[in-house]
């Protein structure tokens, strides 16, 4: 059925500058960010002004778009300095602006009339009436809420305009709330989740106690507790057919605090992925191996076969599974020395194994051989932060990441 569908664009997280171009590089057809203050996400590292304009122009430049997420839902003593952002923001003009609450999405009208209106996740939109509303307000762009099924989603699709988009996430963390609307940080912390600033207290071990019944009602528990409140991280690689055909637009990937590495692994799995299914290609389980060189919980499907009062997406275990380590970036090569000029991520020896991981491939297996400082003088090895350093291979790009 993928005859009757345009191809979905990418949406990939940029924490930072250096993440969106990353996530440009590996592959997104376009970026979420935000500026310091506003975004959902308040201890990443965020991009000012200056960067995010250097970020819209890196992403034109190759093709992709920038949207700024300003989806917190700020108090009536920040509008004033919400309104001075929009000022900014009309100067630098991203391609568009995700919002979750009408008076922001007023202020943006008001100060950036051009703007495009996406409308975010924390909406909560679940139905083909309420992406109608949307759309007579000037939205042109639904995030969808998290707790709808792929059948829903298509039901959706057949009952509002045809220019009006749908956006679902596709991967990574999932949270017990209501489409990320949740209280639990504020209460135990005093961490304003809905300001973007939440502890994340779900991910923690708790044991469930009633007073007067014996029996536990709400969980299985044992001697190690229970994380009931904690979400299996999303993973929907395996079923871009499904996610096609409910007549979703653009495919989401969250984490924009998740790491530069993750970013440009989780991007280029998917991009292989959708480029495949396109060109009547059958799966490449090489795209499933991709998403656990990550770092990652317990993977799942979300809400698209499960409803939500299952605990199909309750983690067994509340651990990370641990990712390639990321060793370096490749900045430059010379093909005439031999030499790709890299910068340091984590320490690396002589003779130790690794791999080069390449835009829309799955890397390639090496042996780090001889390497050398800045000045052309031989190491056995990097264990300095930052440091650039050369390293001797047959070939690079810039850009290739070069991982454990």
């Amino acid at each position: 059925m993928k005859d009757n569908f345009t191809k979905p664009e990418l949406l990939s997280p940029a924490g930072n500058l250096e993440k969106l171009k990353y996530a440009v590089n590996y592959g997104a057809d376009a970026v979420y960010c935000a500026l310091n203050k506003f975004g959902m996400r308040a201890s990443a590292g965020n991009l000012n002004p200056q960067e995010l304009a250097l970020g819209i122009e890196y992403a034109h430049k190759h093709g992709a778009k920038v949207y700024v997420t300003l989806n917190t839902m700020p108090r009536d003593t920040q509008l004033a300095e919400l309104r001075e952002y929009a000022k900014i923001l009309a100067e630098i003009t991203p391609d568009a602006f995700i919002i979750s609450d009408p008076g922001v999405m007023d202020i943006i009208k008001e100060e950036v009339p051009q703007g495009v209106i996406h409308l975010s996740t924390q909406a909560s939109t679940v139905n083909s009436a309420a992406v109608n509303f949307w759309y007579k307000q000037g939205v042109r762009r639904v995030v969808l809420a998290r707790e709808l099924s792929l059948k829903e989603i298509a039901l959706i699709k057949q009952n509002i305009p045809a220019d009006m988009e749908l956006e679902c996430f596709v991967h990574g963390a999932m949270c017990v709330s209501y489409s990320g609307r949740c209280l639990l940080s504020n209460y135990l912390t005093g961490r304003n989740a809905n300001g973007g600033a939440c502890a994340q207290p779900c991910r923690w071990k708790y044991h469930l106690r009633e007073e007067k019944r014996s029996e536990n009602l709400y969980a299985e528990e044992d001697e190690n507790g229970t994380y009931v409140f904690s979400s299996k991280d999303m993973r929907m690689i395996e079923h871009i057919a499904d996610l096609v055909n409910a007549g979703i637009d653009s495919f989401k990937i969250e984490g924009r605090m998740k790491s530069a590495y993750y970013t440009a692994a989780i991007t280029n799995a998917y991009r292989i992925a959708i480029d495949n299914y396109f060109a009547g290609k059958p799966f490449d389980a090489g795209c499933l191996k991709e998403t656990e060189n990550v770092s990652h919980r317990e993977y799942g499907t979300g809400y698209f076969y499960a409803s939500p009062d299952s605990d199909a997406n309750v983690v067994d275990a509340n651990e990370y599974i641990a990712d390639r380590p990321f060793l370096a970036t490749v900045t430059e090569f010379l093909p005439e020395k031999g030499l790709a000029r890299c910068v340091q991520r984590n320490k690396m020896v002589v003779g130790q194994k690794a791999n080069i991981l390449s835009p829309k491939s799955f890397g390639r297996d090496i042996v780090i051989g001889k390497m050398y400082d800045i000045d052309m003088n031989p190491i056995e090895s990097t264990p300095h932060a930052q440091m650039e350093f050369y390293l001797e291979l047959d070939s690079a790009n810039e850009g290739d990441i070069i991982r454990g």
